[in-house]
Order: structure tokens, then sequence, then C-alpha cells
């Protein structure tokens, strides 16, 4: 009943699919705990469930989609309407597809089961019902103005037009916890670069403008104000950090002495690179601002 009045997102991993059966379950459990208070935060409502190896299915409503995109070890995201697996179905939806676009397009399937039909069977026979719906619409399967996903899993399809980027790695807090110190964009990069693999910060920092873009990536970031570096370095850390993470470069690294492992995501980059990093996390964090009209429902990176 919830369900009926929520969209449906289908939410993809990559990584996470890579371990073994027992891990890849774990991992998807914690994604899906993430996924849950990311939207908690917001006070928004979210329904996760797994379905088969490499997917999660998600219910909200479309204002609330950005979210999703702030969510580590997900790899995409997009907004999808399920039908059955009869090519007459999907092709209803090709025909409403055809009716909304004008240029060109390709059809790309995916398929898991057993059907009396492959992949390639789908792309023709839906792209040969949405050129009769629009005879002036063109294919181009290299580079098309508009795409029509299908994706048919047993007896159901999900089709979808849009593919939305997250950021990737691994679910936040399935690697343990590591202790940051945060006060340049350097430090920010190394910290953002640790969450997307999995580990959860303790971030120490002094008075850092940088904390608030941290806490839109874990809305419970714990994060505690010291005067400088040298105070950082000096504290009692909590026994479950199991590394210190910093954002030095080769240009500036500095020998510390300390018992606890020393993290530097940096080490091997330039500032180019760094750069890059960073623009790719704010592009990301546009995605995040919630849409303000209709026309932004399902606007995205593609």
């Amino acid at each position: 009943m919830i369900m009926a009045k929520l969209d449906l997102y289908l939410l993809r991993y990559g990584e996470i699919g890579t371990k073994s059966p027992r891990v890849r379950s774990h991992f998807e459990d914690i994604l899906m705990q993430n996924i849950e208070r990311i939207f908690l935060s917001k006070s928004e409502e979210v329904i996760t469930e797994k379905r088969g190896r490499g997917r999660i299915f998600a219910y909200t409503k479309k204002e609330n989609s950005y979210l999703f995109s702030r969510v580590f070890g997900l790899v995409s995201y997009s907004l999808a309407e399920e039908v059955s697996s009869d090519l007459k179905d999907i092709g209803e939806k090709g025909k409403i597809f055809a009716d909304q676009i004008s240029g060109t397009f390709a059809v790309r399937a995916r398929r898991v089961g057993e059907h009396d039909y492959n992949s390639q069977d789908v792309e023709r026979e839906i792209g040969s019902v949405i050129l009769k719906e629009d005879p002036d619409l063109t294919v181009d399967l290299e580079d098309p103005e508009h795409e029509f996903h299908v994706e048919i899993r047993h007896s159901n399809a999900y089709v979808f037009t849009k593919i939305c980027k997250g950021p990737g790695g691994l679910p936040l807090n399935s690697q343990g916890k590591v202790a940051a110190y945060v006060e340049s964009k350097n430090d920010f990069v190394a910290t953002w670069l640790m969450m997307k693999r999995g580990t959860r910060p303790y971030v120490y920092h002094p008075g850092s403008k940088w904390i608030k873009k941290l806490a839109r990536w874990d809305p419970n970031l714990k994060e505690r104000e010291v005067k400088n570096f040298e105070e950082f370095l000096s504290l009692g850390f909590p026994k479950e950090v199991k590394a210190l993470v910093l954002g030095e470069t080769l240009e500036d690294h500095s020998k510390i002495e300390m018992k606890n492992v020393v993290l530097r995501p940096l080490i091997g980059l330039d500032e180019k690179r760094i750069q890059t990093i960073l623009d790719r996390i704010e592009k990301l964090e546009k995605d995040q601002i919630a849409p303000t009209s209709r026309n932004d429902l399902i606007s995205c990176s593609v």
C-alpha cells in the first residue's frame, strides 16, 4: 500500500558484486542501512529491498531521489517502471517513449532468466515499435540523443530512460573507523576518498569550513574541534580507530611518529588530479540539490 504511493528506483552497485556471497550480502545490508540513514536525516521516506545480484530496489518520491547520489557504494540509479517481461507490455512503454522524444535514439536491453527471446531480440522488437509509433525518429547505436533501457529479470521488466551517477566505492562503515584531520581542501579530498573506500571517520578540525561538506556524505558525522594539527596528534584516539588520514601529498609529506597507521590517499597525486577529484565531488553535490520544479525530477548525469 505504501509502495503504491512511491516511485520505483533501480539502484546499482559495482565493487560489492565482486565479493563472496556471504560478504556481498553483508555489504548490501550496510548499503541499505546507509540509504535509509541518509533519507532519515532529511525526514524523507524510503523503502529498500534486494532483488537479485547486483541490484537493490528502492521506493521513494521523485523529489527525494537526489539523495541517492550521496550514498557511497552506489554506482548509479534510475527512475524505473515495472511491467511484465512480455514484449507487448514493454512495447507499450516504448510507444510512450516515442511520443516524448525527437531526433535519435537507441534501445539497450539486459536480461536475467529464461525467456523465449534474447537481448538482441528485445532491442530489435522494441526499436521497431518505437519507429512505427514515430517514423521521424532515427536509430543511432553509437551516440544517440535518447536511450530506452530495458532490464528484464525473470517474469518482470524494468524500463528507464536516464542513468544518474553515484559516488561508487564501498558502503560507508563497511571497512572500519579512521581518524582524520581536516583543515584544507586536500584534507577534505583525502577524507572523502577514504569514506569512499568504506571507512567511517572521526573528524578533527580547527573550525574548518570543510566539515559541513563532509556532513553531506555522512549525516551522523562524528567531529571534534581542536586548536591545530599538533593537538590532533597528541590526542588519544578511540580504540576502534585503525588508522589516521592526512591530506599530505609527496611535496608536503612529513615524518610522523605514531603507533597508528598513517594513510595518505593523495601521496601520488598532483594538484591538477586533486582538483579533478574535488570537481567530481562538487558535481555529485550539485546533483544532490533538491529539484525546484517538476521538470527537474529526473534530471541527472547521464
